[in-house]
């Protein structure tokens, strides 16, 4: 039989050409998906700060994987010190995919906007000037939904970010609002009619939010009493005004008090900082507005 015949040296060379191209798949393979990956990153990023954010939980899964992240780093960092100099069609292939890499992670970051900033007197401010059509919004939605339903609308660079209703337990998320006929299926459900959902969007612009959670007669454990309005988003960082229909109790302000990206600026409006990643929620100003308003930072 031919295999017989195969000597040890040509063995050992197959399985040495079988090991090259094993390794230059995954080579391949780990460069376009980081390609692949950031691209991705900035489709699903609003702003620099929101890269950062989807970023962080990525790290922190590497760093958790180490023993599969660590090998593919060290394929990476070789692949790149190996195709210099490019001296063969292949190293040149290789190189420039790590070179559109380099240059597509900073064509990202300097396409991206820098968020706006936002701080606890931009938003006193903004509550001074605007509470009467803040809670006028807060008043119309009630009036208008039915018992035991809820409305979340959420925007961003004037797109949906996230649009939910919630009828007696039944929940409708991400709607199509481009599709009238569903929409206005949908809102009925909740007790709302398509012009009183637009009387909705036009008090949403007089109270200067960009979205809201409000909900008539919820059950407890949907914080009954609470409205909240969205001002800004910063990243992934959502700030928004939290208010209460009632003057907070001894309890409620210790617990607000207690969460460092909350503010409390009276007993029944506290500043949020919400769905923020690590280095980013909170308030820059936290300490010296509360000192100021005779509040103690916790």
């Amino acid at each position: 039989m031919e295999w017989l015949n195969v000597k040890p040296e040509e063995e050992g060379m197959k399985i040495k050409k079988l090991l090259c191209y094993s390794y230059r798949v995954i080579e391949i393979l780990l460069i376009l998906s980081i390609t692949a990956g950031l691209i991705a990153l900035g489709l699903h990023s609003h702003d620099k700060e929101e890269m950062g954010g989807l970023l962080s939980p990525l790290i922190v899964a590497l760093a958790w994987m180490w023993f599969i992240s660590l090998p593919l780093l060290i394929i990476l960092v070789a692949s790149f010190i190996r195709s210099i100099p490019p001296s063969t069609s292949y190293k040149k292939a290789v190189l420039s995919l790590h070179i559109i890499n380099v240059v597509l992670w900073f064509l990202i970051y300097y396409l991206l906007p820098k968020p706006a900033p936002c701080d606890a007197a931009l938003m006193e401010n903004h509550f001074k000037t605007h509470q009467d059509n803040m809670y006028d919004l807060v008043r119309y939605v009630r009036s208008s939904l039915n018992d035991s339903c809820s409305i979340v609308l959420l925007y961003r660079n004037d797109e949906v970010q996230e649009f939910t209703i919630r009828n007696r337990g039944d929940c409708k998320e991400q709607i199509d609002m481009d599709d009238k006929r569903e929409l206005e299926t949908v809102l009925q459900t909740a007790g709302l009619s398509m012009q009183e959902f637009s009387v909705i969007q036009e008090k949403m612009h007089k109270a200067g939010v960009i979205g809201f959670e409000i909900g008539k007669n919820l059950f407890p454990y949907w914080e009954p009493g609470k409205s909240v309005l969205l001002f800004r988003w910063h990243g992934v960082n959502r700030y928004q005004f939290a208010l209460y229909d009632h003057p907070m109790t001894e309890e409620e302000r210790h617990e607000v008090m207690s969460l460092f990206q909350h503010v409390l600026y009276n007993d029944s409006v506290v500043f949020e900082s919400f769905g923020g990643y690590p280095g980013m929620r909170g308030f820059p100003d936290r300490d010296e507005f509360l000192s100021t308003h005779g509040y103690k930072a916790s």
